[in-house]
């Protein structure tokens, strides 16, 4: 015997009905957007900050123009999250590798081999983030979104340190300080090693580096 349904149920119904293509709507707005801000990495990691076009995006995303402009008000909109992307990524992989390991000592390795390796396992990456760094002195955007990557990179040592240090693992040192320093030397033999990849061996240099920070932050 069928049941037959109130005007609640069938309202009910048309609700559940609105949800579900709303939800739809937001899943296919997503993948879009997510496939026009990779299709803009991509160019960017080919052509260069200054030398590519919206064209240029839409062909490598497979989609209009038209339909960048929708998802995107304008050029600098989808560079900035882009950029907030590339950070949100680097930012949960390098968490998910310290949460992986337990001891301070462990943890300290695996984030500074998770910050080194980025020049070596993701080149295009460094490459569009030095592209994105010439313009934090003219998009405050940009400039606040670098300044939370590498305020990230710092708070994430200073934490490891206190942890180390609160267990007696860890001399007492500077922990802001240290961490600073970890965070300048890492950019800096990145900078040298995208420059020139031949002016010495990447791999040696980093083991030297984390060896000298141990060193310094290790009880003997």
């Amino acid at each position: 015997m069928a049941v037959k349904k109130t005007r609640k149920d069938q309202a009910d119904q048309t609700k559940g009905t609105r949800l579900n293509r709303s939800q739809r709507g937001k899943q296919i707005a997503l993948i879009r957007k997510r496939q026009i801000t990779t299709a803009a990495y991509e160019i960017i990691a080919e052509k260069g900050y200054y030398n590519f076009t919206m064209m240029d995006i839409a062909k490598r995303a497979g989609v209009s123009s038209g339909l960048i402009h929708h998802y995107f008000k304008d050029k600098e909109n989808m560079l900035v999250t882009l950029l907030r992307e590339m950070q949100q990524s680097v930012r949960i992989n390098t968490e998910k590798a310290i949460e992986d390991v337990s001891g301070p000592k462990e943890k300290l390795e695996v984030f500074m081999d998770s910050a080194f390796a980025l020049v070596e396992t993701q080149r295009e990456y460094i490459h569009v983030t030095y592209d994105f760094l010439t313009q934090i002195k003219f998009n405050e955007r940009m400039q606040r979104i670098m300044s939370k990557l590498y305020r990230g990179y710092r708070q994430t040592m200073v934490e490891i340190l206190r942890d180390g240090k609160a267990k007696g693992v860890f001399k007492d040192v500077d922990e802001h300080y240290t961490a600073s320093l970890f965070v300048s030397i890492m950019l800096g033999i990145e900078l040298q090693y995208v420059i020139d990849n031949t002016a010495f061996f990447y791999r040696d240099y980093t083991y030297k580096i984390k060896a000298y920070i141990f060193d310094l932050v290790v009880k003997k």
